[in-house]
């Protein structure tokens, strides 16, 4: 470093350059001490130009009995004193003043899918830098990623306390983490566990009503710490686990549960629209204990097989002449299922289809435990209409109103039709590949599906 009497020498008579002021700068932040050393000489400057000033203007004959007196001529900056010490103030005032605290930001929100947002105290826009402070997401996703290098997938509705670039505690929905090496050890805590990964990727689920935690390693290793003992249970790929209460469930396959639904009104056509229920619905696709009594599950694979699920509804219109029917429209209340993460699963477009012949005649009480019974062969369908969900939405209203419906129930030759729903998009991977449901005839607080007829005025 530029020897401090130099840097103050060159200060005072205005010869610093760029970074010796620089310097300067931080010799004076790094000790009080440097301060009063400076602003010490600063004075003295001033208080001898003010008095060589002073002698300027006196008589001639002074001045030089001064000189001849001994005091020695000196050049100065002669600096006016109004610059002068404005300059001064300047200098300490960017030293004194108050810096800037430092960043404490450590996560970045950096995207969301059909989000809407609660109340919380952390930015919700896409790229927002986030500290500690709470995120609520009511519907969509929202991708977190954190200066550890760990990503987190919220799926709705989910409530997320961002603790540190290590840390988070999930009080509500769904966490979805891909953690690289660089944070091993990124710890979820929630009510009733914590979650410590030592691998890939894995899900964390809350539910808010019974408090339970459900922990899913999609890849790699993570374990499940008791929150109220010393207890920990370990889950490799493929395995799960649930903490409810005061029990810590060993690894296990099973599968999880329904997320409860919100009751929803059923749309309102007004008087000249008949509302037609179904007389009966089903799905095929049997998995053990991965079933529902009142959501119709629909799902395809990459893989394809038995796995896959399709949803059939019958309707009867004996109390509609078919020939006068104007227009129509087929609506869906879907549902979470609970199954499967809605991260991997990208824009899902459905498929509706009218089944010909005898196709009509299948019985829901065994439908869903096997495939489209064989007696009644590969059904012949028309494609009716499509619909789309966004990625990250599992509830909502979903319709298909189009002239080929109209037609398909026009030229219908019986009551008695049945519709088929599929999925047409697959997951991105088999890795927790999402189930979507919508509700039977059977749920308990959704509407079932609904055929909506309007027909011709008489």
């Amino acid at each position: 470093m530029t020897d401090p009497e130099k840097l103050i020498a060159g200060w005072l008579d205005g010869s610093l350059n760029e970074d010796e002021q620089a310097e300067l700068d931080e010799w004076l932040k790094a000790d009080d001490d440097n301060m009063r050393r400076f602003t010490d000489a600063a004075m003295f400057e001033q208080q001898i130009q003010s008095a060589t000033i002073a002698v300027e203007e006196q008589p001639a004959a002074e001045s030089f009995n001064a000189s001849v007196a001994g005091v020695p001529p000196r050049v100065f900056s002669r600096r006016p004193f109004a610059v002068f010490a404005a300059a001064l103030l300047a200098i300490l005032a960017l030293v004194l003043s108050p810096q800037h605290p430092a960043d404490e930001t450590f996560a970045t929100l950096e995207q969301t899918r059909a989000a809407l947002w609660e109340s919380g105290d952390l930015p919700t826009a896409d790229g927002s830098r986030l500290d500690q402070g709470t995120l609520r997401l009511a519907e969509g996703l929202a991708t977190l990623k954190f200066d550890s290098g760990a990503e987190v997938v919220l799926e709705a509705p989910a409530t997320l306390f961002l603790v540190d670039a290590m840390n988070c505690e999930l009080t509500r929905g769904t966490a979805v983490s891909d953690i690289p090496e660089s944070a091993v050890g990124f710890r979820i805590k929630t009510p009733s566990a914590d979650v410590v990964d030592y691998g890939t990727r894995f899900a964390v689920s809350v539910y808010e009503e019974t408090g339970e935690t459900h922990t899913q390693v999609i890849e790699g290793r993570v374990e499940v710490e008791y929150a109220q003992s010393d207890e920990v249970v370990e889950l490799t790929t493929g395995q799960r686990n649930t903490v409810i209460g005061e029990t810590l469930g060993a690894a296990t396959d099973d599968a999880e549960h329904e997320h409860q639904t919100i009751a929803v009104k059923p749309v309102d056509h007004g008087p000249d629209w008949t509302l037609l229920e179904p007389v009966k619905d089903a799905y095929t696709g049997n998995v053990k204990d991965h079933n529902s009594d009142v959501l119709l599950l629909v799902k395809k694979e990459i893989r394809g097989g038995r796995v896959n699920r399709i949803a059939y509804i019958g309707f009867d219109l004996k109390d509609i002449n078919q020939q006068r029917i104007e227009e129509a429209e087929l609506l869906l209340y879907f549902a979470p299922t609970g199954w499967g993460l809605a991260s991997h699963m990208p824009d899902a477009t459905f498929s509706v289809y009218g089944m010909i012949g005898d196709a009509t005649d299948w019985d829901e009480s065994i439908l869903h435990k096997d495939r489209f019974p064989a007696a009644l062969g590969t059904p012949e369908v028309v494609h009716l209409g499509s619909f789309t969900i966004p990625q990250g939405v599992q509830k909502g209203r979903f319709r298909v109103r189009t002239e080929a419906l109209s037609e398909f129930l026009r030229k219908h030759p019986t009551s008695e039709i049945s519709l088929k729903v599929v999925r047409d998009t697959v997951a991105r991977d088999n890795g927790g590949t999402l189930v979507h449901g919508f509700a039977s005839r059977r749920h308990p607080v959704l509407p079932p599906p609904t055929l909506a007829i309007r027909q011709q005025a008489r």
